[in-house]
């Protein structure tokens, strides 16, 4: 019984031993990591999540270091400092490699940093608010100042990058943003080296021998930056709107139609997956699309067809990663349908909503009318006829081999199209395209 119980606890003991050796194992493997972590594109509320989760996994396992390697225009304020902030609260070193540029929201991502190295090519600054207010300038040169004295870096000149009115003598006049070179980062202590490649930036902060982790973003973080560049953007917008039109002057629902939904669904998921927007301008957009439909279905044109199109605008522009984009990308696609409108008219005719806006047959001052020949219209519902003239919405239509004087639902009618009476009451018959 005791021989039992002591083969027990020795076979336990040395379980207890092997499991520790390989916990001892795993944190020793983890920290000789060293974490490289792309900024590449626009900063997104998706790029800006995909980074701090990689900054806490670095910590969580205690790696020797994290690289954040910087090719960007900027982005999102908003998501920059959610990563400024998951930077300054690392507890183990991070530092940025900034191969091209780091503008804007760039910037203050880098200037966060422990360690800044930049390319020979590379610069860093310019990180002008939108709009730029005073009260946009005082919040996110706050942002920079506080950054940069975090890490002992001379905070006026943070501040110039976002203020144009600040003047640092050698570096930036007054009237124009700071970006600075990668020798004039060094020189004013916003850069620790310039090495040409990533992997004499590791070798320099000493990080030569450890093992290397390359992050990258998942499917759906290069998914949402691909579908919200502007030039992308753009280009949904454009196939969506001039598909709608097609399907707009073509009878029936077909291809057009499904490929203007796809596009415009593109175009707002891309803008989900990046956290560009929310449901509310989705939202905003199925009732423009809604109102644009009663439109259609009503006589004339006026409050629901305006504020169709200005939901339907404002829901494409604040679904944006900001409103300037949300403009140069709805304006783009405006001008191409502007373009398409005539074209496809000539070519497909009219299109109920677009009657309603231009009538496009006039009347000749000499123009000469058939008589119509009323007669008692009480039995003429439900009949089918043929319009002899325009109906706008007044006009004549051939009934059974007689002419009525009639006024169409509300929509323009052009002459040789089948009609049916849907009211006769008196002399007042009204009919509806067939």
């Amino acid at each position: 019984m005791k021989r039992s119980s002591f083969i027990s606890i020795l076979i336990l003991f040395i379980f207890i031993i092997v499991v520790f050796t390989q916990q001892a194992d795993a944190v020793a493997i983890a920290n000789s990591r060293v974490y490289t972590i792309p900024i590449k594109g626009e900063i997104t509320p998706a790029m800006a999540s995909f980074v701090k989760n990689q900054i806490e996994k670095a910590n969580i396992e205690e790696a020797k270091g994290i690289l954040i390697v910087v090719s960007t225009y900027g982005g999102r304020v908003d998501s920059a400092i959610d990563i400024k902030d998951t930077i300054l609260g690392s507890e183990i070193p991070v530092a940025v490699y900034i191969k091209d540029r780091a503008v804007s929201a760039g910037a203050l991502i880098s200037i966060a940093a422990d360690y800044i190295v930049m390319a020979p090519a590379s610069h860093l600054g310019a990180a002008e608010p939108i709009p730029y207010s005073e009260k946009n300038v005082a919040a996110i040169s706050a942002e920079f100042r506080s950054a940069a004295k975090f890490r002992g870096r001379d905070p006026q000149i943070a501040a110039a990058m976002v203020d144009k009115s600040i003047e640092i003598a050698g570096l930036t006049e007054k009237g124009s943003l700071l970006d600075m070179t990668a020798e004039e980062a060094k020189e004013y202590g916003y850069a620790d080296a310039i090495v040409a490649r990533q992997e004499e930036a590791i070798a320099y902060l000493g990080w030569e021998d450890a093992e290397i982790f390359n992050a990258e973003p998942d499917f759906k973080v290069k998914i949402a930056q691909f579908l919200t560049r502007v030039e992308v953007a753009s280009l949904l917008l454009l196939i969506g709107m001039i598909a709608t039109i097609i399907e707009i002057f073509a009878p029936g629902f077909g291809l057009p139609g499904i490929i203007g939904i796809v596009c415009f669904s593109l175009y707002f998921g891309g803008n989900f997956l990046a956290g560009n927007t929310e449901w509310w301008a989705v939202l905003l957009f199925i009732i423009g699309l809604v109102l644009l439909g009663i439109e259609m279905a009503v006589p004339g044109f006026g409050v629901f067809g305006i504020a169709g199109i200005l939901a339907v605008l404002a829901g494409l522009i604040l679904a944006a990663s900001d409103p300037l984009k949300g403009v140069i990308s709805v304006g783009i696609s405006l001008l191409a349908v502007a373009i398409a409108i005539p074209i496809f008219g000539k070519y497909f005719g009219g299109a109920k909503l677009f009657r309603r806006l231009v009538l496009t047959e006039a009347v000749k001052p000499n123009d000469s009318r058939p008589i119509a020949h009323q007669q008692e219209s009480t039995d003429l519902t439900g009949k089918i006829g043929v319009s002899v003239t325009p109906l706008r919405p007044a006009g004549i239509v051939e009934i059974d081999g007689h002419k009525y004087d009639v006024v169409s639902d509300g929509e323009y009618i052009s002459s040789g199209e089948k009609v049916k009476v849907v009211e006769a009451a008196g002399s007042r018959i009204v009919v509806t395209r067939l």
